[in-house]
């Protein structure tokens, strides 16, 4: 349904906070209406202002062109709000992503509610086949976008003091293995950003900085900062790490990652970065220190890197998409 003045209507689910508005200012002919959930269902005050959010965008969507979803958890919910409300507007999920694949009920019950989302976007050409598989959804209603975003912005709070190896994030890392690393080389200075989660039962070698929760700008100058990011995954199939390995190829760093297919539109192995073996402390040893002694290599990968995210993931990677999804219905 459109407006009387036949301006588009969308309306915006996500949990992205308050002031987020995605791609609205590329597409300031849209009538955008965003909807902010807050992020978690854990306690039962904020799971209770999840479901108040999702009926809230449901009612909305009455009166909208399309309707879009950030997370997989709020598309689920959605699909319950929009059965109840009778909405009929098209559903878009945006990033459909699991660092872990749900089990049991839970993945009976997304399974469920998924079918009747009208189509899905994933940041990986692996991913389509995993969640197809996974819950039954068809492959040809999900639609592959490589992660796109504007460059990060850094904040002042660049770590001062001597060259240093970072790692960033905390889905799905190898934490186990990068501190093995670090401790086979004492010499070398490494920082981590990682949740309190990511340290459990490892021992932190003394040349290991670890910092836990800090603003996103000043994870993004540590990695600014770093003399190259590595990125230890805990499976050939882990469809995580793109976003921390999108945001150092726009600061200028190079990466060190361990092979999975959730990254290979990516990274390709000695032209955007290196790859090393998963669970192979040797491999991601000897792969950081190429980079860490060659600057001409490091140099190298940052350009081809550089070259590759202005090309292939901007936030204008949307747009067509999101017109698409308007024209189509």
């Amino acid at each position: 349904m459109t407006r009387g003045d036949d301006r588009k209507r969308i309306v915006v689910l996500h949990d992205g906070g308050a002031d987020w508005r995605w791609i609205a200012h590329h597409m300031p002919d849209i009538d955008w209406c965003f909807v902010a959930a807050p992020v978690g269902s854990g306690a039962i005050r904020n799971r209770a202002a999840r479901i108040a959010a999702t009926f809230r965008a449901a009612r909305m969507a009455h009166k909208a062109d399309l309707i879009l979803s950030f997370d997989a958890g709020l598309a689920a919910l959605l699909e319950l709000a929009r059965r109840a409300l009778r909405v009929r507007t098209r559903h878009i999920n945006y990033f459909l992503n699991f660092d872990r694949l749900p089990t049991g009920l839970r993945q009976a019950r997304q399974a469920r509610l998924f079918r009747t989302v009208d189509r899905f976007t994933v940041s990986s050409t692996m991913e389509r086949q995993l969640y197809a598989d996974h819950f039954g959804i068809d492959p040809a209603r999900i639609d592959v976008l490589l992660w796109g975003v504007n460059a990060p912005v850094a904040s002042d709070a660049r770590p001062t003091g001597a060259d240093y190896v970072c790692a960033v994030g905390g889905n799905a890392r190898d934490y186990t293995s990068l501190m093995a690393v670090a401790a086979a080389r004492p010499a070398i200075r490494f920082i981590v950003v990682v949740r309190p989660a990511n340290l459990d039962g490892l021992t932190v070698p003394p040349n290991v900085e670890t910092l836990c929760n800090i603003p996103y700008a000043d994870a993004m100058a540590v990695v600014q900062g770093a003399r190259l990011m590595a990125l230890p995954l805990v499976a050939t199939d882990t469809p995580c790490g793109h976003v921390t390995i999108v945001s150092a190829f726009y600061l200028g760093t190079p990466v060190v990652v361990t092979a999975s297919s959730g990254i290979d539109d990516y990274v390709c192995n000695g032209e955007t970065g290196l790859v090393a073996i998963p669970g192979s402390v040797e491999s991601l040893g000897s792969a950081i220190d190429r980079v860490w002694n060659d600057p001409e290599l490091a140099g190298q990968l940052c350009g081809a890197a550089k070259d590759f995210v202005e090309a292939h993931c901007t936030e204008v990677n949307y747009p067509p998409h999101v017109r698409k999804m308007l024209s189509a219905y």
